[in-house]
This record gives C-alpha cells, structure tokens and sequence, in this order.
C-alpha cells in the first residue's frame, strides 16, 4: 500500500483554505459576473495553468482574448493547452516599448526527469531583467548556469491589439517578473480604460511599486494590494461588481522580494 504524501496533503488543504479568504478570486468571480463576454489580454501567461488565476473563466464563459507568452519551449505547453479553443489568440513575444526584438533571460528547459527536483514556478520567471531572474537563486543554487539569454521578437501593448482586431479590452493582467511597472504605463489606460487591470508588483522596488499604484490612481481608478499582486479597478460605474469591490478586503498584505526578512 503506498501512503499518501501528507504534507503535501496537508498543505493542498491549507492552500484551499487560504483561497478560500483571499479578496482576489472574489473579485474575479465578480467581474465574470458582470462581464460574462469579457475581451481580455494576459501578459506572462505561462502554460496557461500554472498559477493562472484566469484560466477558470477563460475555459467556462464565453471570454475572447490574447494570451502572451515570450520563452519559446514554454509557450509549446501553452500551445498544447489552448490552441485548439478559438475564442483565444496566443503570441509568443514580448511586450516592450517598442517593435522588434529584446534581449530576455530565463532559465533552460529542465532536462529530462529533471523537473521534480526543481521549484514547481521554475520556468515561470523568464523576464526583460536578468537580476530578477537571478533573484530566485537562493531557491535554485545553479540558476546562473542555467541562465540562458536570447533575442526574442516584442511589440508595444498597441501593435498587439491592432494587429489582432482586438480595439476594446475589459481586463488586463501583467505577470512579467520586474517588468510590469513598465508595461502598465504602456498600457494607455487614459483611452482604453480596461475595467480590470492586474499587475505583479513583487519584483518591483519600493519606489517604483509605490510611483506605478499612483500613476494607476491617477487615471482614475481604486487599488487593492493581496499577495504578489496589484487589482486595480474602474469603480466608477455603479454596479454590482463595484458595490463587491467596495466591500472586499485583502486577506493578507502586498509582499514584496524586496520586503526585509521576517525577524529571527
């Protein structure tokens, strides 16, 4: 009889209940709610299931958009998840401030039956920035000598949508590793205005995640801090999902890599 792995077990349970507090999944359940055709665009997407916190909505409502994803092996994952639905666009660049290509870092595709020995996030923290990539090495001693850097193709958040028809989006999410405070200005919120925008402040420094939430703010719209991310929404219209915006509170605070270490 082979027993069950109970810490990890456990640890399933104690995530399950975690999530269960967070403000985040409220929040995003509300925003199905009130946009059941939402128009979407994903920056960082991964393989499309690792810690997506869009994936539910994307495979049950009837959600069209663009999933962007700039590590080449990792966006073949991305492809077997989701090339076969329609309703979603993928791209494998990146976004800069500019068309063309960048130099991005990210670490090599694990060798074969090599990935249960590495961290479950290990090929999730490819990034314009080799510092925050570098940044995981206390988690992954040999990351340096994994690192590899290549030219990869980009274009600015305007070319993405123009060259897919995509002229009104109702959420944007960033997850790009360090980048995010970047791209957000690039998002040109003044005349899109998404309805919902989440961003990854972890790798940002104090005052660049400080100055972003301001410049968020000060296109009109109300932030909340939980965990590794930024939610920001257009509360002005007064509607079910702002009344839930109004009401949620994060279950824990905004962490940061740069956050000093907890004492002792």
């Amino acid at each position: 009889m082979r027993f069950p792995d109970l810490p990890a077990v456990w640890g399933n349970l104690r995530y399950q209940r975690v999530r269960r507090r967070l403000a985040a999944p409220k929040l995003l359940r509300a925003f199905a709610d009130a946009h059941p055709r939402a128009r979407f665009v994903e920056i960082g997407s991964n393989d499309g299931r690792k810690h997506d916190q869009l994936r539910p909505f994307i495979l049950r409502r009837d959600w069209r958009g663009i999933m962007v994803e700039p590590v080449p092996h990792v966006f073949e994952r991305l492809r077997e998840n989701y090339g076969g639905i329609d309703r979603v666009v993928l791209e494998n660049v990146a976004i800069a401030d500019h068309d063309g290509t960048v130099e991005f870092f990210y670490p090599a595709a694990p060798a074969e039956g090599e990935a249960r020995r590495l961290p479950e996030w290990y090929d999730g923290i490819g990034s314009l920035s080799r510092e925050a990539v570098l940044s995981h090495a206390p988690q992954i001693p040999d990351l340096e000598a994994r690192l590899r850097t290549a030219e990869l193709p980009c274009v600015t958040f305007a070319t993405l949508l123009e060259r897919n028809g995509l002229e009104h989006v109702d959420l944007v999410l960033v997850d790009t590793e360090g980048s995010d405070a970047r791209i957000v200005r690039g998002l040109g919120l003044a005349e899109r205005r998404p309805r919902l925008l989440v961003y990854e402040h972890f790798h940002l420094a104090p005052g660049e995640r400080a100055a972003c939430a301001s410049y968020v703010r000060a296109q009109g719209y109300e932030t909340m801090e939980e965990g590794f991310d930024t939610y920001c929404l257009d509360a002005g219209p007064d509607d079910a999902l702002t009344r839930r915006w109004r009401g949620l509170r994060p279950f824990i605070p905004g962490v940061s890599t740069h956050d000093p270490p907890p004492p002792g």
